[in-house]
């Protein structure tokens, strides 16, 4: 059995989904808690209790942690009725972190304050029985099954750390445990596991003199040599050649890097017809170790050796169009396709080290990518990659942003620079130089009227309902006088609007940097605060943003950005 270890931070939670054995009901104590990441409260973090031979076998609990039972609150406290008779696994995960432990209805005192640490991630192979097209593998006490590719590989992308685990391993139909095993992960870490059964390998018993049994004298044929890191031949790696601009054309779970054209032999050499033209991209594959480089056709020819390295870790995350609960996500040039969690979350969880990766994303009902993103993966070890999505930069004119006052026409107005009356609103009117940011901003005067209802704002309608619920944070430039307010909603009527606003922010001349998270996101539709209303009530159907200007004169803005998105 092979184990390989390497630092992982992951920025994103995985949280779905599934079929639950929850425990507490009647005869149980209600224990009081807060959850708390590097010091600071986890707001809604998601809080389940689980029996400790609680099995998650059902599909659409891919990828996810814990199915919460019930949240954190803003201030991240919990409650959470535990049974008087019996131990269970308590588990709680909030943005790549998790705790987990087994807990009783003595535990009382020792979770009122538990720290979360990050996940950990599992990439492993095993044996799929002859007939199956996969083995599903789930964590015992947890919410985690996910299944293996056609090929035994799988990834578990979110483990929490710091406890004693049982996998288990059941097969295609969900009815039989084939197996199970301990495991135990550290904070940061990346495990590979091969839990394959390694068949003998016969002695070759050919007599020398007849081992070439190639008809073109072997000196006229040249055989490129692959080895290990140390220096070792890489006997039986997997290679392959593609396109550079290859996509799967079929869209299935696909663990592994690539599968193979053919393999090295037992001296780590292959030979392979080159392409006359064109751009590829040459992989070779050995266990946890791999080579991978772009190459023009007629450069191919003059390989003579390839060095292997050992792999490295990608994970990040997209954002989903409200209602989907997953994406695809591959690499062009490669046949790996893994999907992502309902959050959007994903791990590419063996990929050559140091090299650029053109990743691209397509929705779960169709066959075209939606966005693309070019990364780079760490030369050793893995990396978190947080993708920000530039909404808007103000250089020019957009039909997706608006300019707009309270439409119960309480006599509120915007004006332009010189202060006559702006009566068209349009956004085109307000884009401006701007010397101290160096290039163009939305800059504009307003007058409300004197009502409590009266308002002015700028604003953005994105093309598609977004499931907003995985991203970190809104970032925005802003300068003026008077408060602004941000405001994530999903407004069709007077009588069917949902909206989490933050709480008001002064601005004065000079331009700041500005920043507001979900948990700021805490007024509803009725203004009132409620933190834990607000932002669970549009987090999931995002139709609008918003931002909102009172008890001044004159605002501008410049450079909005979504942390934690990419669409």
């Amino acid at each position: 059995m092979k184990r390989l270890l390497f630092l992982l931070t992951l920025a994103s939670a995985f949280i779905g989904c599934s079929e639950t054995n929850v425990a507490g009901g009647p005869g149980s104590i209600t224990t009081n808690g807060r959850a708390n990441v590097d010091g600071a409260p986890a707001p809604f973090a998601s809080v389940s209790l689980r029996a400790l031979d609680h099995m998650a076998l059902a599909t659409q609990a891919e990828n996810d942690v814990v199915v919460a039972d019930t949240y954190t609150d803003d201030q991240g406290d919990f409650k959470l009725k535990i049974p008087k008779d019996g131990s269970f696994r308590l588990t709680i995960s909030y943005n790549g972190h998790a705790f987990t432990k087994v807990v009783d209805a003595s535990s009382k005192e020792t979770l009122e304050s538990v720290d979360l640490v990050p996940t950990a991630v599992m990439q492993g192979e095993l044996d799929v029985p002859k007939g199956s097209e996969t083995v599903w593998v789930g964590v015992y006490g947890t919410d985690i099954i996910v299944p293996a590719d056609e090929n035994g590989v799988f990834v578990i992308p979110a483990l929490p750390a710091n406890d004693s685990l049982q996998l288990y391993f059941v097969n295609e139909s969900l009815e039989d445990v084939l197996e199970s095993k301990s495991a135990f992960f550290s904070p940061t870490e990346f495990v590979y596991e091969n839990y394959k059964e390694m068949p003998e390998i016969p002695a070759d018993t050919t007599k020398p003199e007849d081992k070439d049994t190639v008809e073109t004298p072997v000196d006229t044929v040249k055989k490129v040599v692959v080895l290990q890191e140390d220096g070792s031949v890489a006997a039986y790696a997997a290679v392959a050649l593609r396109e550079s601009d290859y996509k799967a054309e079929k869209f299935v779970l696909q663990n592994s890097l690539v599968k193979a054209d053919l393999r090295t032999d037992a001296e780590g050499k292959f030979t392979m017809e080159w392409p006359s033209s064109g751009r590829y991209r040459l992989t070779v594959l050995a266990g946890n170790n791999s080579f991978s480089k772009i190459y023009d056709a007629d450069s191919l020819s003059v390989i003579d050796t390839l060095k292997l390295s050992v792999s490295s870790s990608v994970a990040s995350k997209v954002t989903l169009n409200s209602e989907e609960t997953y994406a695809w996500v591959g690499a062009y040039g490669f046949d790996i396709l893994v999907k992502t969690n309902s959050l959007g979350a994903y791990v590419l969880p063996a990929v050559p080290a140091g090299e650029t990766l053109d990743l691209y994303f397509v929705h779960a009902d169709s066959s075209e990518p939606f966005v693309e993103w070019s990364v780079k993966s760490p030369k050793e070890g893995a990396a978190c990659l947080n993708p920000s999505r530039l909404l808007f930069d103000f250089e020019e004119n957009s039909p997706l942003w608006y300019m707009d006052v309270d439409t119960l026409y309480k006599g509120s107005t915007f004006k332009f620079v010189n202060g006559k009356v702006d009566a068209k609103h349009l956004l085109a009117d307000h884009l401006m130089a701007d010397e101290s940011r160096e290039s163009k901003v939305f800059s504009t005067k307003y007058e409300l009227a004197k009502d409590p209802y009266a308002w002015a704002l700028l604003g953005s309608k994105l093309e598609e309902l977004k499931n907003f619920t995985a991203i970190d944070s809104i970032e925005f430039f802003a300068k003026g006088n008077g408060n602004v307010r941000v405001a994530l909603e999903n407004w069709e009527s007077y009588s069917k609007n949902a909206k989490a606003a933050s709480e008001w922010m002064k601005v004065d001349s000079v331009w700041t940097r500005m920043v507001v998270k979900p948990s700021n996101l805490c007024v509803n539709s009725s203004e009132k605060w409620a933190c834990d209303e607000a932002w669970d009530g549009v987090k999931t159907q995002v139709r609008q943003l918003h931002f909102f200007f009172a008890a001044g004169s004159e605002i501008s803005i410049d450079d909005v950005k979504i942390h934690g998105a990419l669409f």
